[in-house]
């Protein structure tokens, strides 16, 4: 049996019952010892006060002295307070001639509540009896002393010893059975009691197992049971544990592998749309200017407003071809060209460009100047339309002034930014769906700012976080490797690629 079996359940319960087993034998083992020292204690009393009665009783007989005086030479004045409950000497016709109790003296032996005078000395009745008390007649023939004033008889006649025993030695054992029995059984219970708590203690877990399995099958894969155990269940955990964790590698490189295709799918239509309208912008986009400045009106009035059209159009051209090359960033593989870049020197470059608006919209700009970061492995062109994209929105979202601030925790692997507006934030309902490709909350979004941004984070091998309250503010979290990856996303999807 190895280390680690020892703390099995299996391991447990045998421990238990061994434990059980030898307490058990001990406890009985040491009840019988007390047992045995009690009784042989009490034997050697009973036989020390039994030859002490047979001896005053034949000392009376042969002597004028009664049975009582010589109780109280041997210090024994209460013979009812031993195991020897009488002491009577009689006669052959049942008559107490002598007894440890004066007040038995010329009474007849039946009057005692002992049995009868031919009871006590038929031995065969005797030795067939179950009473509390014992009774021992001992015949001897013996010269009458002359202080026995009340009996008319021969010199020689027939004299009964009777000594009534206390039968306290069957009492004893009755105690010393019941005494061994409460002991083993108090044993037992408490051997139970242990068992009950282990098996409890080991089944206890299994209902948090059982509904961390039901929030599995619900499609909730962000569960992580703690092991604490390291018998069986606790083995079963951490496998449990490992399962959940290739099954989220699973669902995530799914996403990866749905997004995959959703760009490719872009892809294809982005180039078509291409194709059939980017030329004819650009002509419409040449011909408004033509028109602009061959057919301008000449009155000062009227050349404002139609200039004023003119640029309305121009715009709506520009949106229209930004709309298409952001089709064509989605829908394009990400080829990125990485190349060592401070990104406080390009954040802030942005902040600079953004300055006018921001001042436009009483927003002010904060850049963590302080904190030492690391040069990181990057592409450049592609990192500042991701920042752009979100400082931008940032700036969108907070019409009414606030502060933006721009924030850096550098790790040993690679550096966080933290992006953090004090806004309207973003619906709970919200959060998840802003990185999905054609969801905006803006009436003129296309919805694809922000599914780039991750694509090209994630293409970085980095990752792209939001936490948003409410009319409080928004969080952005950007962490980025020292070192780009090669191939962009191709490679991050054969990495995560699960082993289950």
């Amino acid at each position: 049996m190895g280390i680690v079996d020892l703390y099995s359940f299996r391991a447990r319960i045998a421990l238990v019952l061994i434990l059980t087993l030898v307490i058990a034998t001990g406890v009985l083992f040491l009840l019988n010892q007390w047992a045995e020292r009690a009784i042989v204690k009490k034997v050697e009393k009973q036989r020390a006060e039994f030859a002490l009665a047979i001896n005053v009783a034949q000392r009376s007989i042969t002597s004028d002295e009664y049975v009582r005086t010589f109780l109280k030479q041997e210090k024994m004045k209460d013979a009812t307070s031993f195991y020897v409950k009488r002491i009577l000497v009689v006669r052959e016709d049942g008559v107490i001639v002598d007894s440890s109790n004066e007040d038995d003296r010329d009474k007849h032996f039946d009057t005692l509540d002992y049995g009868t005078f031919e009871q006590a000395t038929d031995f065969a009745v005797l030795t067939n009896q179950n009473l509390p008390y014992k009774v021992y007649t001992f015949p001897i023939e013996t010269q009458v002393p002359a202080s026995y004033e009340l009996v008319d008889e021969p010199s020689i006649q027939k004299t009964y010893i009777i000594i009534i025993f206390s039968d306290d030695l069957s009492g004893q054992l009755r105690d010393t059975s019941t005494i061994r029995l409460l002991g083993t059984g108090s044993v037992l219970t408490l051997s139970v009691a242990i068992s009950l708590f282990l098996i409890f203690g080991f089944i206890k877990p299994l209902a948090d197992l059982v509904t961390a399995a039901r929030r599995v099958a619900e499609g909730d894969f962000d569960i992580n049971l703690t092991v604490t155990r390291q018998d069986e269940l606790g083995q079963l955990m951490k496998v449990f544990n490992e399962m959940v964790k290739g099954l989220r590698e699973r669902r995530e490189l799914e996403a990866r592998l749905h997004r995959a295709e959703q760009s490719a799918i872009v892809g294809r239509l982005a180039s078509g749309i291409a194709h059939e309208v980017k030329n004819p912008l650009n002509y419409i986009s040449l011909t408004i200017d033509y028109l602009r400045s061959k057919f301008a009106p000449l009155d000062e009035d009227a050349r404002e407003r139609y200039t004023e059209k003119m640029d309305g159009i121009k715009d709506e051209i520009k949106r229209l071809d930004r709309l298409i090359r952001n089709f064509l960033s989605y829908g394009r593989p990400l080829n990125l060209n990485p190349k060592p870049i401070d990104l406080r020197e390009l954040i802030g470059g942005i902040l600079a460009l953004t300055t006018e608006q921001a001042e436009q919209q009483n927003i002010k700009m904060l850049l963590d100047e302080e904190t030492k970061i690391p040069i990181i492995e990057a592409d450049v062109e592609r990192l500042k339309s991701c920042f752009s994209n979100l400082i931008l929105n940032a700036q969108q979202a907070m019409s009414n002034g606030g502060k933006l601030e721009v924030k850096f925790n550098p790790t040993n692997i690679g550096l966080e930014v933290m992006i953090i507006d004090t806004g309207s934030g973003i619906e709970t309902q919200n959060l998840e769906k802003i990185f999905e490709p054609y969801f905006s909350t803006k009436e003129t979004g296309t919805g694809l700012g922000l599914a780039l941004v991750k694509r090209i984070i994630e293409g970085h091998g980095g990752n792209l976080t939001v936490n948003s309250v409410v009319d409080e503010g928004t969080t952005f979290r950007v962490w980025l490797p020292l070192k780009a990856m090669e191939n962009g996303e191709e490679k991050i999807a054969l990495e995560a690629m699960p082993s289950i």
